[in-house]
Order: structure tokens, then sequence, then C-alpha cells
């Protein structure tokens, strides 16, 4: 006797609920690629029910390649919408919500933020259809990249203030020297990109996930610490850059500040910003960065031309053995745009995805042309009185000026941007709860001494921004930029061939070198300066 259901016999669906209660966006044939027939079970016969168990158990069910391949394509794309909640969710607004509240909350996102179907409401009964019909506005699929867009946020991870201690550093290394450097740092973040993305296509996550599968917790803390002192470093030197071109503007118009004092009034400002919890909010503000950086390069570049014409080239160094270890840190700092990388790819629609190594290998080549004509142009026309800060060597007037503090008011309201990732990484060290309305003072606090730490350091390295540039280019940003994607790559794919080996541990031993020996010249050559 077959086992049916006794309700089917007693109660009669309404008239045309069988078409409401139909799954039309359900997919068993595809879902279950090799499903075996469902076979009645005989309770009758003795141990029947044990019998289908088995012969259930015997068969694992696959997921066809069609599913299979959505599942991850939406796993992919899974670090954006991470990200985009850990920063929104962290309010005051949500923290107020009691349990009920927040999955309430949590069904009425709407489907372009989740990334999946939304629920309106939670009053859903037995006979509630599965699914709607299919309407415009009940599935907003996910917003996906265009190779064009996907250009512009490769150009803001890779195009900075760093372009703009080029020229100092083209004097540091010589005209010659610099040039055939540049190309060998670009050489060698395309080749750990490249690593970093073979990683990923075969293990999937972000960067610090990668680190974790290839060396486990340590691997994953490794890229979290670097991760913290290359955005401190960052914080650090762009506050020295804030002060130093505050103390000409206001000395401009008759008011003497000292950069120190500059630095230690900055603290006033970024605490507050840094409590800030949207990060939203400071868009406005990084694209008027990106605007001034504009405006900014071709300022200098026209002022330089016209020198050029009026009193000609200024004599130059070809080689200067006494300073090159400056710029060596100085373009690992202008070249550091790794961490954006997988963030890009992953929202990258997937039909470019084929087209993304190219278009790295393209921005890459194409910002080393114009950061040797920029750096080059300006140290030929300004010579050997250029400061670490080229537009400090320009003539003052109010076009200079304009750009200064333009260029100085967006980098001063950006300083969260540049914050907030090693602030979210030291609370979740720090194993702080993301929504605990109990604990938003602490986080303040932390916040508060995080943003004192780093003007403190900026306060000390005021005096040679140049070295300290180069150091943090050394220290902070190798690791992410040369020495984890290679080990990475070793550890996850130990059958390459020896030739790979050899490529990738080379270029693990210049990461080390590059660690160790330009960070220890600079400190000896501060300490010389300082006697």
């Amino acid at each position: 006797m077959a086992t049916t259901s006794p309700t089917s016999e007693l109660v009669a669906p309404p008239e045309g609920s069988l078409e409401l209660l139909k799954r039309t966006n359900s997919e068993p044939s595809v879902l279950l690629a090799s499903a075996e027939e469902t076979k009645v079970i005989d309770i009758s016969e003795p141990l029947a029910f044990r019998r289908a168990h088995l012969r259930s158990s015997q068969h694992t069910h696959q997921v066809s390649p069609e599913v299979r391949a959505s599942i991850l394509h939406a796993v992919d794309n899974v670090y954006n919408p991470f990200i985009s909640s850990m920063m929104s969710q962290d309010n005051d607004k949500y923290d107020s919500l009691d349990a009920s509240q927040r999955i309430r909350n949590l069904l009425n996102t709407p489907a372009s933020a989740l990334g999946w179907r939304s629920s309106q409401s939670l009053g859903y009964t037995e006979l509630t259809p599965l699914a709607r019909p299919p309407s415009s506005k009940s599935f907003v699929p996910a917003k996906e990249t265009t190779l064009g867009q996907a250009f512009l946020a490769l150009l803001k991870a890779f195009v900075g203030t760093g372009v703009l201690f080029l020229p100092q550093g083209f004097k540091a290394g010589g005209i010659l020297f610099a040039p055939a450097l540049l190309f060998f740092v670009a050489a060698l973040t395309l080749f750990a990109i490249y690593r970093l993305l073979q990683c990923r296509a075969a293990y999937g996550g972000t960067y610090g996930h990668i680190g974790e599968i290839a060396y486990g917790i340590w691997g994953h803390r490794f890229v979290q610490i670097s991760i913290i002192l290359m955005q401190a470093g960052f914080c650090c030197s762009y506050i020295i850059f804030v002060a130093q071109n505050m103390t000409e503007v206001l000395a401009y118009f008759g008011a003497n500040i000292s950069v120190g004092a500059l630095i230690m009034l900055q603290t006033v400002i970024y605490i507050p910003l840094s409590w800030i919890r949207y990060i939203s909010y400071f868009s406005v503000s990084n694209l008027v960065a990106d605007a001034f950086i504009l405006y900014g390069v071709a300022y200098i570049l026209g002022c330089s031309f016209s020198s050029l014409a009026e009193v000609g080239p200024q004599r130059v160094e070809y080689f200067n053995p006494q300073d090159y270890s400056v710029f060596v840190g100085t373009a690992v700092f202008t070249f550091e745009g790794i961490g954006l990388i997988i963030p890009t790819q992953a929202s990258l629609a997937k039909e470019h995805q084929k087209h993304f190594l190219p278009l790295i290998l393209a921005t890459v080549l194409g910002l080393f042309v114009f950061y040797s004509f920029f750096a080059s142009v300006n140290y030929i026309a300004i010579g050997d009185s250029i400061e670490p800060l080229v537009m400090s060597s320009l003539p003052r007037n109010g076009w200079t000026i304009s750009v200064q503090a333009g260029y100085s008011i967006a980098q001063l309201l950006s300083y969260p941007l540049f914050l907030f990732p090693a602030v979210k990484i030291i609370e979740d060290m720090l194993l702080l709860p993301r929504r605990d309305s109990g604990l938003k003072a602490q986080k303040n606090l932390i916040r508060a001494l995080i943003v004192t730490m780093t003007v403190m350091i900026a306060y000390f390295g005021q005096d040679r921004l140049d070295l300290f540039v180069s150091i943090v280019g050394a220290f902070c940003c190798v690791p992410l930029s040369f020495i984890y994607p290679p080990l990475f790559y070793l550890k996850l794919f130990p059958d390459v061939s020896i030739f790979s080996k050899i490529l990738d541990v080379s270029v693990v031993i210049i990461g080390f070198l590059t660690f160790f020996y330009v960070t220890w010249s600079n400190i000896q050559k501060w300490e010389s300066d300082a006697l």
C-alpha cells in the first residue's frame, strides 16, 4: 500500500489556486543532473523504509554545470556586497533595532542590494504563492561593472598623491636610472597581480582568504597587518602633505604657522571624521580629490613647459649613487594598488572577465609612460632645486596657491577613506561586535587613539617627507605588492615547472631585499642628516 496524504482527499484546493502554487522559478531537472526517479514505498513490506534509505544514500546528487557556474559567479561577487553591508549597517539606527526588526529589515532590503529576491512581508501562509508572476519590479539584478568602469577603478587604485613625489624621486635616482627602475617596479607589480589573480581563479575569495587557504590563520593575519601598516602609512604621509601645503598657502596670505602646529591641529578634524560610519558620505570629497589631482598635474606640466621655453633645461644627474634607494621606496609607493584588484575583478561583468588582465597590463604600462614623462619634464625644468612636493617648487602666485589649497582640503576630507580599512580590521582583531550599540563609545575611543597615533608619527616624520614616503613604500607596501602573491602561489600550486618556481622565489627575494635594505638605508640617511 502506497503512502498518501490524508489532506489531499479531504481538502479541495480553490479554483485557480493550483496555478498560483506552481513553482514557476524552480528547475529540478536542471538542479539535479542525474536524479533518480522517485520510487513508491510499500509500507506493508518488511524493512521497506530501510531499503529505500540505503538506495538513496548510495546515490549522490550532482549539481549541473549550469547551476554550478551561476553559484560560482555569485560567490565571486560576494566581496563587494559584504563590504557594502559592513559599511552600511554599522550605524546607530541599525543598532537600535531589536531582533524581529532586524529580520524584517533584512527581508525588506531591495534585491539590488542583496543580489537576490527580497520579501516584502512576514505574513506568509502555506497558500502564499512560492513565486510572484514575472514583472519588471520583482527582481532587479545586481549592477555589474563594465570595462570602462573597471579602467576608471584601476586608475583610482594606482593614481594618487604619489605622482607628486616622482619628480623629486627622479632627482634622487637620476634621469636615466629612475625610468629604468620605475619600469622594473611596474613589471614586478604586474607579475604579483598575475599571481594573485591565478590564486583567486583557483580558490576564490579575497586577498586575506587566499592567504588563509595557503598558510592558515597566520597567512590571513599577515595580510591584515600589512593592510593596517599600508593604510596607516598613507594616512601619515597625507597628514604631512596637507600640513606642508597649507603652511605655504597661509604664508602667501601673511599668516606664519609652523608645519608641526598644522599637523597637530588636524587631530581636531580627523577624530570626528573617523567616527562617521557611512563611508559613502565621503564619495563627494573623493571625487573632489580626483579632480584636483588632474588639475594639479595639468597645471604643474604647464608651468614646467613654460619654464623650459623661457629658461631652458636645468642641470640633472644621470645616476645618483647617494640617494637612489630613496627612489626605490617612492616608486613602490606610487605603484601600490594591488589591494583593489580583487574587488574590481569581482564586480566586473562575467563576459568581461577575460579582458581584465589585458586591461591591467595596458593600464600599468600606460601609467609607467605617463609617470616617466611627468617626472622627467619637471626634473629637467626645475633641476636640483626641486622639492619633495613638486608644487612647492612652482612660482608663488594665485594659481599655485589655489592648487595647493584645493588639493590639501580634498586630501584632508579623504583621510577617513584611507583610515577606514585599518580601523575595521583592528576592531575585528579586538573581537568588537560590529553591531553593538553598547560598545559605540569604546569603538569611538579606539578610532580616536588610532588617529592620534597617525598624527604623532606624522609629526616626527615632517622634516623629511621624501624619506618618509620611501620608508612607507618599502616597509608598508612591499609585502602586499611583491612578497605575498608569489608566496601564496608557491604554496597553492606546488606542481608548477621549475622555471616558474625560480621566478617566484626570485621575486620573493627581491621583495625581502627591498623591504629590509631600502628601509634600513633610508633610516640611516635620516639619522645622518639629523646630525
